[in-house]
């Protein structure tokens, strides 16, 4: 075949600088095996400090996208080609006070002295909105979970209230309160590990979700209202990979997949009902780095139109890029260029069709060219010579006026061939003019949104000075349709089966069940009633147009399409954070996550639509390892999500704890070197066990005089009684004043201490060391009764000290001593001192060899620990699909200002807690007594 050695001799090659950062990449690319390799050279620039500030396509002649950074290090401004500028101010916690955009736009956030945004504000340009956001005080009614947790939004799309959250966060009960003041209450249970349970929305019907003992979707269940409950997913089975390998629907229709047993790719997918044929039978073929090649459709019954064999065989052909460059398979009528609906087509009229397509320097699709019967319709693009904005075009025509086409964020609002389109202030669609009249009210769709996502749809139409709408609201697990004849539909979604529930009028069927079946890429192929017979099949083209449809398909009720997303009257695909044109093959806005996915923010899932998905418009996915879960294809990001949080925040504080032990090593090291240093040591731990003991004091004047209460009241078993909770007490102060000087380097010890720096330690008490005060406090009696029956010296110190101070309190107070408390704490103060002693004495002498080596292996340890945590966080970021976790995500686009974690923002803290490692460890192998810090 001509396309076999389209990959020979095409490496990608990197250019570093003299600090190890990629400047320039170097693709080559090949479409036939016959030609020479093209060189495509990508540029970077970088800061002084290693930070990317310009990056540059081998086709655009100035940078694509430039940044400008804080000094410490978070992006205040950012500028693209396709996406225009942003400009963020932000607080002094990082936090996002205010911001601009090319649009005109000025974005304000009100925070409070939690740093939660309370107000979130956007004017300028025609524009005054604003989001308010409630959290529950500390009089919130505890059994609900309110305290500190968000209770109200309000936002253009109307109001969210939360009334009650579970111990994991999600929100157990919330009351959606539309633009209209309609109000909708939906219900959720969780398990402890936040595996949904049961769910009931808003019509008050119910599903209830079984896991299996790994936490894999078992068994679904669904209770519509006033009726007894029906399977909807009978059984699942998994491999060891997390893969499903079988599942067995409501309407006994069984299906499987399997997997290539070297590397986990799916090889067949199939559906069929007992002993029946198949429903569909898929089979992948791959090439060595995994496009799929070749997709057998053994399910499909070959037919023969004019002198044409049409079968299920299609094939697919990659440039030395990966991206599609020609497609086979059948169709029935070449693709239409006219936007809308898909309707039934001819089966007579199926015949074979080749596509190919044609991409320039930076990655725009720019030719397409449609072979059916000899015949060939052809589609161009004309592309902005500045950006990657492009439009539909043919020879002949005039240049497009591209600051007309699209606003000055590359929203596209004019398809030319197809509806205008307007745009909020944060990017969303608005609205797309249907059907526009200069005299009367034009035809016309609208859109409604809340934290970025759809909550309602409204389609109007006019005829004879009549309105006619169809309106839908998108809530948790159900969507209401209603229709201007009084029709008000219920559509229960339960993983890949919808529920049609009818509340007036019904049909003469209610109720009716339509199970997906799907191919690798999530695309609705054919739907099925409870009984297993087809009610529509449909047949996509690679980027997504309907190829075929089935002549007896249901198609008024028939929503989820190719991709498993929602198509819109006006042919647009709804993804969540933007829309897709499948006849343009490319996205109409730029993506809202930046250059996540490459330069290009307009290209459709890297140009290779036959492995690659995007499941919300942002961050493209592989789909050839096996499809998610059913039932939990909208959890799936927000628990990889969750869990990356966090891994962050472990990570974070791992880090952390390591790079305050370093300073506190270095600064003992030099104690058993410098008179200075040791002295001033000295000065700086007693001082700060003093200012505990004398915060304990203040504690202990307190106690006195309620175990003083309590004795008059009960006598000596009520002084005994009282006293052991007024110590409990004391201690719990104390820790807490321990738990302050401990984050700030002042209660580090005199001496020297390797195992302070242990990898193991390090890992287990950054999990709490600088986690809550409770579980500070926790872990801190358990090392001191663990020490105690350990009888080591530190346990015994410890042990000794509060055993003879606990005591001593008891004694003072039975014998009613005057100012008991006060001697008590005297007391405690010097049984302290012992400890300090100690400390003192030991680091009085030289380091001993075996203390050097112990300290020298623990810091090489804990390197190792830190750059492998760091690694194991960039594939979870990858996995998750995501360039930053943290954020406020309150709908500024994300590409001007990650304002939380990103890999690149942690990668740095790390480095610099290592560098601290390897500055400990440099002042540990020298003699010297003094440093100065570089």
């Amino acid at each position: 075949m001509k396309y076999a050695a389209v990959h020979s001799r095409t490496p990608v090659l990197a250019v570093i600088d003299a600090r190890g950062l990629p400047i320039r990449e170097i693709a080559y690319l090949r479409t036939l095996a016959e030609d020479t390799p093209k060189a495509h050279v990508s540029r970077q620039l970088h800061d002084v400090a290693g930070r990317v500030v310009a990056q540059q396509d081998p086709r655009l002649p100035a940078a694509n996208a430039t940044k400008v950074y804080s000094l410490n290090g978070e992006t205040v401004f950012a500028d693209s080609v396709d996406a225009g500028w942003h400009l963020l101010l932000p607080g002094l916690a990082g936090e996002p006070r205010l911001s601009w955009d090319e649009r005109g736009h000025r974005w304000q956030s009100t925070f409070d002295d939690q740093l939660r945004v309370v107000q979130f504000e956007i004017t300028g340009n025609g524009e005054n909105q604003a989001d308010t956001y409630s959290y529950g005080t500390a009089s919130a009614e505890a059994e609900y979970n309110l305290r500190g947790q968000l209770i109200r939004q309000s936002d253009p799309s109307g109001s969210l209230d939360i009334t009650s959250h579970a111990l994991t966060g999600q929100a157990l009960v919330e009351r959606r309160t539309f633009h209209d003041d309609e109000p909708f209450t939906s219900q959720q249970v969780f398990s402890p590990l936040g595996a949904l349970l049961e769910q009931i929305d808003a019509g008050g019907h119910r599903r209830h979700s079984r896991y299996g003992l790994a936490g894999q979707l078992r068994a679904v269940d669904l209770l519509i209202k006033g009726q007894e409950g029906k399977p909807v997913l009978l059984d699942a089975q998994y491999n060891a990979n997390d893969q499903p390998l079988q599942q067995q629907a409501g309407n006994g229709v069984l299906s499987q997949w399997t997997y290539d047993p070297a590397d986990g790719r799916l090889h067949t997918q199939s559906s069929r009902k007992e002993a029946g044929p198949p429903l569909q039978d898929f089979e992948y073929f791959y090439d060595g780095v995994g496009n799929i090649t070749r997709i057998e459709n053994h399910a499909f019954e070959p037919a023969w139109f004019a002198n044409q064999r049409v079968d299920g065989h299609r094939e697919f052909s990659y440039d030395s890029l990966y991206r599609l460059i020609r497609a086979t398979g059948y169709d029935d009528a070449p693709p239409s260029d006219i936007p809308g609906l898909p309707q039934p087509t001819d089966p007579k009229n199926r015949l074979n069709y080749t596509q190919t397509y044609a991409y320039d320097d930076g990655g725009n699709l720019i030719k397409s060219c449609h072979t059916r019967d000899g015949n060939c319709h052809s589609r161009q693009m004309f592309v902005d010579p500045n950006s990657n904005r492009a439009v539909r075009w043919k020879p002949g025509e005039a240049d497009p006026d591209f600051d007309v086409l699209f606003d000055r964020h590359g929203n596209l609002q004019d398809l030319k061939q197809g509806p205008s389109l307007q745009w909020n202030a944060r990017d969303e669609l608005q609205s797309v003019s249907l059907v526009t009249r200069q005299d009367s009210d034009s035809d016309a769709e609208h859109y409604r949104y809340s934290q970025g996502q759809r909550v309602f749809k409204c389609h109007e139409w006019f005829t004879q000075n009549r309105r006619h709408f169809h309106q839908v609201r998108y809530l948790p697990g159900l969507e209401i349709r209603n229709k201007d004849n009084g029709e008000e539909l219920h559509i229960i979604s339960v993983g890949n089966a919808r529920c049609l529930h009818w509340v007036s009028p019904p049909p003469a069927t209610n109720d009716q069940l339509r199970y997906r079946l799907e191919d690798h890429l999530g695309s609705c192929v054919m739907e099925l009633d409870e009984n297993a017979t087809v009610t529509s099949e449909e047949g996509y083209y690679p980027f997504g147009e309907t190829a075929w449809m089935a002549p007896q398909s249901e198609i008024q009720y028939r929503f989820i399409r190719y991709s498993g997303k929602e198509m819109d009257v006006s042919g647009l695909y709804y993804y969540g954070a933007r829309y897709y044109a499948p006849w343009l093959q490319r996205w109409v806005s730029a993506d809202p996550a930046g250059d996540v996915d490459g330069l290009n923010l307009y290209a459709f899932v890297a140009n290779n639509p036959m492995i690659f998905t995007d499941p919300d418009g942002q961050y493209l996915e592989t789909s050839i390892d096996g499809p998610p879960e059913t039932s939990t294809r909208e959890v799936t990001p927000r628990s990889a999500r969750s869990r990356l949080s966090r891994e962050v925040f472990k990570h974070t504080e791992i880090v952390k704890l390591s790079k305050r032990r370093a300073k506190d090593a270095k600064r003992q090291i030099l104690n058993h070197r410098s008179a200075l240093s040791y002295g001033a040591s000295i000065a700086r731990r007693t001082g700060a066990h003093l200012a505990s003991q004398a915060v304990s004091y203040g504690a202990g004047i307190v106690v006195g005089i309620g175990a003083s209460a309590l004795g008059a009241a009960a006598g000596p078993p009520g002084v005994i009684t009282g006293f052991a909770v007024g110590f409990a007490a004391k201690k719990a102060i104390s820790l807490g004043f321990d738990y302050a000087l401990e984050r700030a380097g002042l209660s580090a010890s005199i001496k020297l201490k390797a195992g302070k720096l242990d990898p193991q330690r390090i890992v287990k008490k950054g999990e709490y060391k600088t986690g809550s005060y409770v579980t500070y406090a926790s872990h801190k009696f358990q090392a001191l009764v663990a020490g105690v029956i350990a009888l080591n010296r530190k346990g015994f110190l410890k042990g000794t000290k509060e055993g003879i101070s606990f005591g001593a309190s008891n004694a003072l107070s039975l014998t009613g001593t005057a100012m008991g408390s006060e001697i008590s704490a005297a007391l405690s103060s010097g049984l302290g001192l012992p400890e300090i002693a100690h400390e003192i004495i030991g680091a009085a002498g030289e380091l001993s060899p075996e203390k050097i080596s112990k300290l020298d292996q623990n810091i090489n340890g804990l390197v190792d620990v830190l750059n492998t945590g760091m690694n194991n966080l960039e594939t979870s970021f990858r996995a998750a699909g995501v360039n930053a976790i943290n954020t406020f995500s309150y709908d500024i686009r994300k590409n001007s200002a990650p304002t939380g974690d990103t890999v690149q923002s942690l990668r740095n803290m790390t480095n610099s807690a290592i560098r601290e490692l390897r500055y400990t460890q440099t002042i540990l192998h020298s003699r010297s007594s003094r440093f100065t810090a570089v």
